[in-house]
């Protein structure tokens, strides 16, 4: 009878820790691509939407610019947007210059949020930007 109580345990806390397992999705880095229109005056674009499920702020978005129709090593502005409203602080990602991590803010735990850039000098001209992002890194 004892050994029986001590199986059924083992076997329901095997089982709790598997379901706990299973039903816990982990943040990855990925590499979602994105091009994009970036508009002249500072007109702002976005790309398509992705689910942020951290409630950790200190749980960075990244950004790389891979190609700007603008030149070699130029700039363009990048931050996190949701539903028209800025939720991390911007960063000016160098075109060729690698990944840029940044926090993202509170609101924009588990919530659907897109890529937002804009030039970071005024212009009268539009150019393409291309690249990948990712909403959440670990």
């Amino acid at each position: 009878m004892k050994k029986n109580v001590i199986k059924l345990t083992s076997a329901l806390v095997l089982a709790a820790s598997l379901v706990g397992v299973a039903g816990h999705t982990y943040a990855s880095n990925d590499e979602h691509g994105y091009s994009f229109t970036i508009k002249p005056k500072h007109a702002n674009n976005y790309s398509g939407e992705r689910y942020r499920q951290t409630t950790n702020t200190n749980n960075k978005w990244k950004v790389n610019l891979q190609s700007s129709g603008e030149g070699k090593g130029t700039i363009t502005s990048f931050w996190l947007d949701k539903s028209g409203t800025r939720v991390s602080n911007t960063v000016d990602a160098k075109q060729g210059g690698g990944s840029y991590y940044r926090e993202a803010y509170s609101s924009a735990s588990k919530s659907y949020v897109r890529l937002g850039a804009e030039n970071n000098n005024y212009s009268t001209n539009g150019y393409t930007a291309k690249g990948y992002w990712d909403e959440e890194t670990n």
